[in-house]
């Protein structure tokens, strides 16, 4: 989690940087606006488990962050150099795709991933216009069984 104020982002990237981490990816996430949806669906489902007042004063807490996901050279380092400086860390295994820039690839993979009953539980990425090729990041629910589906091959 990272503080939602000026100057924050530097601070944790100048962590890294000066202990040598580079970072491959990021995806930075708005913490409300996230909870914000999730209650959203909640009310919509009528599935409340605490009192209105309980989530608003989440809500209102969860302004102060953003969620951070990064994906370093070097991760083992990077959770020792975030934890010392203070951040909460947490560390999950994801899988990286490089996918073919065009229409359909990550449905593609999102259905083979689907047809083997592995669950996506989020995703990021990117490729500019231009170029051939675009590197999507996805946390999964059975690991093992998504690198059998993609090993070494193009999705």
């Amino acid at each position: 989690m990272l503080a939602d104020a000026p100057g924050e982002l530097a601070k944790l990237t100048g962590s890294l940087k000066n202990d040598h981490v580079n970072i491959e990816a990021m995806s930075i996430q708005d913490a409300n606006e996230y909870l914000q949806a999730l209650y959203d669906v909640r009310s919509q489902t009528g599935r409340r488990v605490a009192p209105r007042e309980y989530y608003d004063a989440i809500l209102k807490e969860s302004a102060k962050y953003s969620m951070v996901r990064l994906i370093t050279d070097n991760p083992a380092k990077a959770v020792e150099v975030l934890g010392k400086a203070g951040y909460s860390v947490k560390a999950h295994d994801v899988i990286g795709l490089v996918l073919e820039n065009q229409p359909g690839m990550l449905h593609q993979v999102s259905r083979r991933l689907g047809d083997a009953g592995v669950n996506i539980a989020y995703t990021y990425g990117s490729g500019f216009a231009d170029s051939e090729s675009a590197l999507f990041i996805f946390r999964v629910s059975d690991i093992e069984k998504a690198l059998e589906i993609f090993g070494n091959q193009n999705p």
